[in-house]
Order: C-alpha cells, then sequence, then structure tokens
C-alpha cells in the first residue's frame, strides 16, 4: 500500500515537466508583468511606437505607419500590429494593454526555451538556463517597454531554438513540420526586424554547416516550400510600401538600417557594455567561463573544421556528446550574433538582447556542473564575489552619500534608496556567505531573489523616477491640458519627445532652433496655441521682447501662451480703472 506522500511524491515526479513550466510562468508574471501598467509610457521610442501603432487603429490603414502626421519608413510593422491587437482586445487604448504583446512574447519566449532544453538535455538543465535568462537585468527592463527590442530577439531565438531540436534529436517523423515552424519565424523576424531578419538565417545555416547537414537546409522541395511561406508572410507588406511610395521607402528604409557598416571601437565598445550590464547577474561567471575557456574553444573550433567536407563533420558531430553539442550549437550562435552586435553597437539593441539567449545557455551548463557535480569552485566563487562585493560597495555608497544623490538628481530619489541599500547589502551578503560555505543552489537562488526583488519592488519606482527626473512628467501633463482646452500645440528648443504626440493625441509642431522670429509669428498666427520650452529659456525669450503668459511649469519645462501687446495695455487700463474705483 503506498502512501499518500509517497503517492503525492510519485505523481511530482511523473508530472515534474508541468509543475517546473508553471513555476516559470508564476515567475514570468512576477519579474514581467506585476506592475506592468503604474508607469507611463518612456520617451522615445515606446510613445513613438505606441503612437504609431494607435494611428494605424485610429485611421485604420495598417500597412503604412504614421508617426505625428508623417510617414515613418524607419520601422516594420510586426510590433504595431500586435499592440493594435492588443487594444481591440481589451476594448480600450492604454498603456496597459500596450504593454501586454511584450510579456505575451517573453512568455513564449522563455517556455521555449525550457522546453527545447529540457527535450534536448534533463529538465533541470532547462530550469536553470531558462532561470538564468528570465532574471537577466536587459530582459527585465526591456520586458516592460514596449518596443521592438524583446519582440524581434525572442522571435530570432524561437527559429534558432528550433533548429536545436532539428539537429539534436531524432524527430525525422515531424521534421517538415519543424522547417516549416522555422521558417514561419523567420518571417516573422523579417516583419520584426528588417534587413536584421537574416541574422536567424545566418546561424542556422552555419549551424547545419557545423553539424555536416547542409543537404538539409538545400533539399529542393523543402527551400521551396521555406521561400513560399517568407513570401507569402514577409514580403507582402514591402511589395505595398514599395508599390504605394516607391523610391521614397526604399531609400529610406536602406539608409535608416545602414546595411554597409564597417566595425569602429565605439561601436563595438558600446555593444559590449550594453552586453555585459544587460547580464546581470550572470555577467561574471559568463565572463569566466569564456576566459577561462577561450583557448579550447577556439582550437576545438579549428581542428574541427580541418577536414571541412560535410560528411567528415556529420561523422564528427554525431561523435560528440549532447552536453558538446549543445554548447557547439550556443558558442557558434553567440560569436555569430556577436559579430551583429559589435558592427551595429547600441543603435539596434535588439541584437544585444539576443546574445542573452547563448549566454544564458552557455552559463547555465556550468552553474549545473557547479551545483550537482561540484565542478568550477573556483570559476564561480572569483565571478559570484566580484559582483556581490561591488553591490554591498555601492550599497554603502548610497547609505552614506543618499543627501548628496538626492541633492543632484532633484527629484525625491530617497523613496528608492532604502530599497536599494537593502536589496544591494542584504542579499549579495547571503550569497558570499553561500559561496564561502558551500552552499550551491543558495548562491544560485540568491542572483534570483536579487532580480526578483529590483523587478517586483523596484521596477515601477524606477522607471518613475527617470520619467520625472527627466522632464517627461512634465509633458504628459502640458500635452493632456492641451488636448482638453482644444489648442495647437507647438515646442521651442524643446528636444523631440514623442510622450507629446501620445498624450496630446494631435500632431505636435515641433521646432527645435532658436528662432525667435517663428515663435513670435506661430504665437500671433495661434492666438490660443500652447508651447512647450524648456525653462532655462525663458530669458531669451523675455530679452527678444516676446511677450508671453506663463501657464505651467514642471521640473525642466514649461508650457507658454503668447500675450498680445494689445490685451496686455488693455489689462493695464483696466487695473488702473480698478484702482482708481478702490481709491
Amino acid at each position: 500500500m503506498i502512501s499518500r506522500k509517497g503517492y503525492g511524491m510519485n505523481y511530482i515526479k511523473k508530472h515534474i515537466g508541468i509543475f517546473i513550466s508553471m513555476f516559470l510562468i508564476l515567475m514570468c508574471i512576477i519579474l514581467y508583468f506585476i506592475n506592468l501598467g503604474e508607469y507611463p509610457l518612456i520617451d522615445t521610442d515606446e510613445t513613438k511606437f505606441v503612437s504609431i501603432a494607435r494611428d494605424m487603429l485610429n485611421l485604420n490603414n495598417w500597412i503604412t505607419p504614421k508617426l505625428n502626421g508623417n510617414n515613418y519608413y524607419d520601422s516594420t510593422p510586426l510590433l504595431f500590429w500586435l499592440i493594435n491587437i492588443s487594444f481591440i482586445a481589451f476594448g480600450k487604448i492604454s498603456t496597459f494593454a500596450a504593454r501586454i504583446p511584450i510579456f505575451v512574447i517573453c512568455l513564449l519566449g522563455f517556455l521555449s526555451l525550457y522546453i527545447t532544453v529540457s527535450k534536448i538535455l534533463t529538465k533541470t538543465y532547462a530550469m536553470i538556463i531558462s532561470l538564468i535568462i528570465m532574471t537577466s537585468f536587459g530582459l527585465i527592463v526591456f520586458g516592460r517597454l514596449t518596443t521592438n527590442d524583446i519582440l524581434f530577439s525572442f522571435i530570432s531565438m524561437i527559429s534558432v531554438l528550433l533548429s536545436f531540436i532539428l539537429l539534436m534529436t531524432n524527430a525525422k517523423i515531424k521534421k517538415d513540420i519543424i522547417w516549416i515552424l522555422i521558417y514561419i519565424f523567420i518571417s516573422l523576424s523579417i516583419l520584426a526586424g528588417g534587413f536584421f531578419g537574416i541574422l536567424p538565417i545566418v546561424i542556422i545555416f552555419l549551424l547545419h554547416l557545423f553539424a555536416g547537414k547542409l543537404k538539409e537546409i538545400f533539399n529542393p522541395a523543402r527551400l521551396f516550400i521555406g521561400l513560399l511561406i517568407i513570401l507569402l508572410i514577409a514580403s507582402p507588406w514591402f511589395l505595398i510600401m514599395f508599390k504605394q511610395h516607391q523610391i521614397i521607402f526604399l531609400k529610406s528604409f536602406i539608409l535608416n538600417y545602414e546595411i554597409i557598416q564597417t566595425i569602429n571601437i565605439k561601436n563595438c565598445l558600446n555593444a559590449i557594455c550594453l552586453f555585459l550590464l544587460g547580464f546581470m547577474p550572470w555577467t561574471f561567471s559568463f565572463l569566466w567561463i569564456i576566459g577561462s575557456k577561450y583557448k579550447d574553444i577556439k582550437n576545438s573550433i579549428i581542428s574541427y573544421f580541418k577536414n571541412n567536407s560535410q560528411d567528415k563533420l556529420n561523422e564528427k558531430w554525431h561523435k560528440l556528446s549532447k552536453v558538446d553539442k549543445f554548447l557547439s550549437l550556443n558558442t557558434i550562435t553567440f560569436f555569430t550574433a556577436s559579430i551583429f552586435a559589435l558592427l551595429y553597437g547600441s543603435k539596434y539593441i535588439y541584437l544585444i538582447l539576443f546574445l542573452t539567449f547563448p549566454a544564458s545557455c552557455i552559463s547555465g551548463h556550468y552553474w549545473y556542473e557547479y551545483i550537482f557535480r561540484k565542478k568550477h569552485d573556483k570559476s564561480i566563487f572569483f565571478a559570484t564575489m566580484i559582483p556581490n562585493l561591488l553591490f554591498i560597495i555601492c550599497s554603502f555608497v548610497g547609505l552614506f552619500g543618499h543627501n548628496f544623490i538626492n541633492t543632484l538628481t532633484t527629484s525625491g530619489f530617497n523613496f528608492l534608496i532604502i530599497p536599494l541599500i537593502i536589496i544591494f547589502f542584504i542579499i549579495p551578503l547571503i550569497s558570499i556567505f553561500s559561496i564561502i560555505l558551500k552552499g550551491r543552489i543558495a548562491a544560485f537562488i540568491s542572483n534570483i531573489i536579487l532580480m526578483l526583488c529590483l523587478s517586483f519592488v523596484l521596477t515601477p519606482g524606477i522607471f518613475n523616477f527617470i520619467t520625472i527626473n527627466g522632464g517627461e512628467q512634465d509633458l504628459i501633463v502640458f500635452a493632456r491640458k492641451s488636448n482638453i482646452d482644444k489648442v495647437k500645440l507647438a515646442t521651442f528648443t524643446a528636444s523631440k519627445k514623442y510622450s507629446l504626440v501620445y498624450y496630446y493625441d494631435g500632431q505636435v509642431d515641433y521646432h527645435s532652433n532658436k528662432d525667435f522670429k517663428w515663435l513670435k509669428e506661430f504665437l500671433s498666427k495661434n492666438d490660443n496655441g500652447y508651447v512647450i520650452t524648456e525653462i532655462k529659456d525663458l530669458w531669451y525669450i523675455e530679452a527678444e521682447n516676446i511677450k508671453y503668459m506663463l501657464l505651467d511649469s514642471g521640473k525642466r519645462y514649461c508650457l507658454i501662451k503668447y500675450l498680445p501687446e494689445i490685451k496686455e495695455e488693455e489689462n493695464e487700463k483696466e487695473n488702473n480703472e480698478i484702482e482708481i474705483i478702490i481709491n
């Protein structure tokens, strides 16, 4: 007779995959969903993309993106379509509805990674890797914003993961279905990332080359079906846009992507710094692994390709263990994507975010061996001690210097200081003791808890802080006031902030030059028109003898309205009459 406890344990073991999936879904909700609508859209990309999507919906034109009344050729339409589907599903246009598509793609991406790795290796491997990528700082930040970055990264990741399944499993019956899915996701990556939709194509080609399976890619029937799928899904939008806008669209699209690039130091440094920051708190363990294994990786790849016939490569591929195959595929993926990231730097964040996928798989293997096979003690020790000591130093700086920081930012930073000190002192301290006392699982979990606290407790606060400190809150208030008052809105010397377009819900006249003649002409022609300018520029406006009425003032910007001299004289006369009556 089996006891209830024994039956419960057997049931959990039998359905462990379902329980892990539910756990990962819960983690994703905590990290990427809670408080999703508690902070305004962030300038500039988020407000820009949501404004374009809203105009598509309002104008019922789902082909030509428009921004501030003008055609926008710089981005492909998939994100806009998903945002509008969300607006329709929720029955209203809102910040929360705009961000839901990115949460959904995050959830699908993490589950796809878990399912793929659990099929290829083990469920424990898959869970560790999924937790690492899920708690990477860059993904947490961009996973809470409605931008193209996560969308392209995860769609491309899924297409590459499908190729992993092809190369590492014997799914002969499902092979054609998997190839169809690969071509579908490649098509979607083109609609999400434009020219950079070729990234998964290049990676999949190199992976099959490494495995000696190029024949599978160039199978005539399969290749024909793949090209047909790409033509049916990805090409219609490009063809319609070219037909409607012709050479203007083509030139703008090509110039925006700057397809031909040469590697320069600035782009490389930007890409490296952003990746290192975005992969925290796992950055140092990954760097230690790559640094210690770099020579082995290089020598292995060179020796592997010495005899480069496909038959010989295929023979070598079959001799590799599953783990070696998995690490090899991720190493090729990482270094291929790195070339794109180094070429284009910080301009296309999604190329850098994509690197977290292979980096998590590589780091996950070493964390797995550290926890369950008691290997890599030295590597993990130093890789954990360094960031945790830095976090503790930062917490002390915050503790003793928070008044200075608050004065420097002049935006009430105090409400974030205490939580940051607690998170960056207590959790790293636990992690350090765990490493010293050989608490392997505790050392891993402490990183997870650190990122959970940052996301759940601080994310809305940090984003709201950015909004207030950058002056965006001023723009939101002024834009809403202008919308309510039904007046024409313009900017003078203020940078092109698209939060005005979104919250004003109309066309904004951006004017960034100090052209006082234009300012006077605009205000005289639009008696009720409002102008947003930086507070520091009011002195120059007064110096030009432009009469204005200050309607509202914020942290960085102010809202003014022209005060005609005639009206000013009449007001002065009325005031004099009132004084005489009073006297």
